[in-house]
C-alpha cells in the first residue's frame, strides 16, 4: 500500500505541475484579470483539472504493483489518456477565448473566438479585422452602416441573434468612438447605488485607479452569464479597468 501511495503521490505532483504550466497562458493571455472569472475561464479550468489531475493519479494508486508484469504499459496508457483529456480541455478554453471587446452605441460588448458565425469574420479583411487575437482581447469599435438598406440588414441580424459587435466589417479603431464612449458613460456614484452591497469595492476600484472619483466614469460590458463593467478615464475615454461589479440597474 505504501508503494501505491508513493506513486499516487508523485504522479500527483507531475499533473499538479503540468496543471499550472497550462494555467499560466491561460490567466495570463487568453483570459487576462477579471475576465478570468468573469468569461468563465475558472470554472472550466477547475473542471479540467479537478477531472485530469486527480483522476491520473487515482488510477495510478490502484493499479501500481511494484514488479507487476505489464506495469510501464499501464502507466503509459494512463499518461496518454490523461494528456489526450488535457488537451482537449485546454482547446476548449482557447476555442472560447475573449478576442475582442467591441464599443457599440452605449455598451462594450465580449466576443470569443466561437462567438462569430462561419463566414462573417472574413467580412473584416479589408480593415484588417479578420485575425483572432492569441494573447488576450483587443479593445476595438463598431459603427453602424449610414446606407439605410445596410442599417435594416444589421437590424434585422441583431434579431436573429447576430449583432453588429459580430459583423467585422463595420468595426473600426476605438480611438474613432471614444467621443461616443465618453458622452455614455456614467459616473461613479452611479456604480454604487448599482452595488449597494460592495460600495467598499467601487471606492477601492477608484483608489487603484489614481485619479480623482470626478475623473472617472463607467461603462458595462455584456461578457455572457455574467455581464462586467469597464472603467474609464472621462477625459480621454481611456480604459482603465474591468471589474466584476455590477454595471446595470435593477430591472
Amino acid at each position: 500500500m505504501r508503494h501505491r501511495l508513493r506513486a499516487g503521490l508523485i504522479h500527483l505532483s507531475l499533473s499538479a505541475a503540468i496543471a499550472l504550466l497550462v494555467w499560466l497562458p491561460i490567466y495570463f493571455f487568453w483570459y487576462p484579470d477579471v475576465l478570468y472569472e468573469g468569461a468563465g475561464g475558472r470554472d472550466l479550468f477547475l473542471l479540467i483539472v479537478s477531472v485530469d489531475v486527480t483522476l491520473g493519479p487515482l488510477i495510478t494508486t490502484i493499479v501500481f504493483v511494484p514488479g507487476k508484469w505489464g506495469l510501464k504499459f499501464d502507466l503509459t496508457v494512463i499518461g496518454l489518456l490523461q494528456a489526450i483529456a488535457l488537451a482537449y480541455g485546454v482547446y476548449v478554453l482557447f476555442e472560447s477565448r475573449p478576442v475582442n471587446i467591441v464599443f457599440v452605441k452605449d455598451r462594450f460588448e465580449l466576443v470569443r473566438a466561437t462567438d462569430y458565425p462561419p463566414g462573417l469574420l472574413e467580412k473584416g479583411a479589408a480593415k484588417g479585422y479578420d485575425g483572432l487575437s492569441f494573447t488576450g482581447p483587443k479593445i476595438i469599435g463598431a459603427k453602424l452602416p449610414t446606407d439605410p438598406n445596410e442599417r435594416l440588414d444589421v437590424m434585422i441580424s441583431g434579431i436573429a441573434g447576430v449583432d453588429v459587435h459580430l459583423m467585422p466589417q463595420y468595426y473600426v479603431p476605438y480611438d474613432e468612438v471614444r467621443a461616443l464612449a465618453k458622452e455614455k458613460a456614467e459616473r461613479m456614484q452611479k456604480l454604487r447605488e448599482r452595488n449597494p452591497q460592495h460600495r467598499a469595492e467601487v471606492d477601492a476600484l477608484i483608489a487603484a485607479s489614481g485619479r480623482k472619483e470626478e475623473e472617472l466614469r463607467f461603462l458595462p460590458m455584456r461578457a455572457g452569464k455574467t455581464d462586467l463593467t469597464i472603467l474609464i478615464d472621462a477625459k480621454s475615454g481611456e480604459i482603465l479597468k474591468i471589474s466584476s461589479l455590477k454595471p446595470w440597474g435593477d430591472v
